[in-house]
């Protein structure tokens, strides 16, 4: 059960390296489009791919650094106690299904209002706006069919845990 757990957090920071690494590349690309592009609507991406790219980043560090501290001890805390902690990683993994359907509508969202901003504004910054979201739609909806996944598979290892 322990390898599981581990595989678990172990998903957990490639997830937040990844995502560290795409805000990255978005924060680059908004630099470049500023100061590489020739015109408005390049120079108009700068703040909202800014915005995403940062909001990314500051994901992925976070996921890293909190998952990181967690492995530390979890296998200390699965040697003191198994029974316990696998009813502490159950009731953990059911606390956070919420926020796939969620997600999934935060997506939705999105692109919704990308779409219009797209189609009814004749505004640069507007539709500079509406590509940031397309952009953070798309990248929600990625990264959490991998995280539901792994979710998914880690649920059912601890479900059928025998002591």
């Amino acid at each position: 059960m322990i390898k599981d757990t581990f595989d678990w957090y172990n998903g957990e920071i490639f997830e937040g390296r990844f995502i560290l690494g795409f805000g990255l590349i978005l924060i680059i690309s908004s630099l470049l489009f500023y100061f590489f592009g020739s015109g408005p609507s390049a120079k108009a991406l700068l703040i909202p791919l800014l915005v995403i790219g940062l909001f990314f980043a500051v994901t992925g560090i976070t996921m890293v650094n909190s998952n990181s501290k967690k492995m530390a001890k979890v296998e200390q805390i699965f040697q003191e106690d198994n029974k316990a902690f696998v009813k502490t990683e159950i009731k953990r993994v059911e606390g956070f299904q919420y926020l796939y359907p969620l997600s999934i509508g935060v997506s939705a969202v999105c692109f919704i209002v990308a779409l219009s901003l797209l189609y009814f504004s004749k505004s640069v910054n507007l539709q500079a706006i509406a590509m940031a979201l397309i952009i953070f739609g798309a990248g929600f909806a990625f990264i959490d069919y991998f995280s539901k996944e792994r979710a998914t598979i880690y649920y059912e290892k601890l479900t059928h845990f025998k002591h």
